[in-house]
């Protein structure tokens, strides 16, 4: 972990992915946060399972909630929200995506909490916002961020089903966004000691994604078309298939890379193939360059590819998949990859300080598994803890 944050409490009340991966970053950064889970179960990632895992790594779980510290709590018992405020009296950040009847019922609001302590940053995330028809709807990031935001309207061919988005992209984007309002708002607090509320919306997330798009749209510009790969009208804005079924994804957008790109699929008659002369000419004949290149990277395999276009002046990617992310030597060396506790390997917070990696990370809480050394250091006496238990107010 970093230590940018060391000194700051957050007290986390929230469940599956979106804003406990914003509680997850600032863990990375160095906060100390305490995850406070329903005494009745705790947080539901912990009982979603991938079709056939049956390990004892939960990954739904963990991608949002490694470095905390966890605590059970029955916030429906007075006496459980009272060990709850006990926390909040001694806490820089609180935490929730609970929906506003919920907050409400508790008494966990903002004006509540910030009642008892005025420098509190009180970070909340919701599926559509605070106001209109659907402010106290639930969301998820696919339909929230991913379809009413239009990226899967972008992202589909014509008569196809929109695709689905790669596992929890919208929910940990907008944990990561939250995090980074979470630390303008301390920062603000350092200079003017006053507190401040943070809202972050899954919709919001992904309208922000989709702002380039929007824009477009909203002074009348065109907007990218959705083609396949065989009618883009970017030929080298595109993927291509090797000749054992894996994918080379080019993005040479520059004129000046074509020659030495060339030079590398040893098609040197196309330099003088007036389709072809200039970006302009191959822009217009896009498809007929597809066509070429098509067959081209047909010819060799993904190995023979990746290492010919090693030395590749322009941008280009190999289509790895999940296991090749982990072994990647680019990924490993810059510590976008870490081992977590020597148990698994997971991509880090999307952030580094001091030219270092992450360093060092911890595993998600057990389920209770700091609930008394947490109450203890909030002045929770042995003989108290004994009380609260027996009364399954904590866990």
């Amino acid at each position: 972990m970093y230590d940018v944050m060391n000194g700051v409490r957050v007290i986390e009340v929230a469940e599956h992915t979106f804003v406990p991966a914003a509680g997850m970053v600032l863990a990375d950064w160095g906060a100390d946060v305490i995850k406070v889970e329903r005494a009745q179960g705790g947080d539901a990632a912990r009982h979603m399972k991938l079709p056939g895992a049956d390990g004892a790594i939960n990954p739904f779980f963990e991608a949002a909630n490694r470095g905390k510290r966890g605590i059970a709590l029955d916030l429906i018992q007075p006496a459980g929200r009272e060990q709850l405020y006990r926390l909040i009296d001694g806490a820089d950040v609180f935490l929730t995506n609970l929906r506003a009847d919920a907050r409400q019922k508790l008494g966990i609001e903002a004006a509540d909490l910030m009642a008892r302590n005025p420098r509190l940053i009180y970070a909340r995330g919701t599926g559509y916002g605070l106001r209109g028809a659907l402010a106290n709807d639930g969301g998820f990031d696919y339909p929230s961020a991913w379809c009413r935001a239009g990226a899967a309207n972008a992202q589909a061919l014509p008569g196809d089903m929109p695709p689905r988005q790669p596992g929890s992209i919208g929910d940990l984007t907008g944990g990561v966004t939250l995090a980074g309002a979470i630390a303008a708002a301390l920062f603000r607090r350092e200079r003017t000691g006053q507190g401040a509320v943070v809202d972050n919306a899954l919709y919001m997330v992904g309208t922000y994604l989709m702002s380039q798009s929007l824009l477009a749209t909203s002074i009348g510009a065109p907007t990218i078309p959705v083609q396949s790969q065989v009618d883009s009208d970017f030929a080298l804005a595109n993927n291509y298939r090797t000749r054992d079924g894996r994918w080379i994804s080019l993005c040479l957008l520059m004129d000046k890379w074509w020659p030495d790109f060339i030079a590398h699929i040893e098609r040197p008659d196309l330099l003088e193939d007036p389709r072809f002369i200039d970006i302009r000419a191959r822009h217009v004949n896009s498809r007929a360059l597809i066509a070429v290149l098509n067959d081209v990277f047909a010819g060799r395999d993904y190995a023979d590819w990746c290492t010919r276009l090693a030395s590749l002046e322009g941008v280009w990617a190999p289509v790895q998949n999940p296991a090749e992310v982990l072994a990647d030597a680019q990924a490993l060396e810059n510590g976008f990859v870490s081992p977590v506790a020597d148990r698994y390997l997971t991509g880090v917070s999307p952030a580094q300080f001091d030219e270092r990696p992450v360093g060092e990370l911890r595993m998600g809480p057990g389920f209770g598994q700091h609930t008394d050394e947490v109450l203890r250091e909030i002045g929770v006496a042995e003989s108290e803890l004994a009380v609260l238990r027996e009364a399954g107010v904590i866990r």
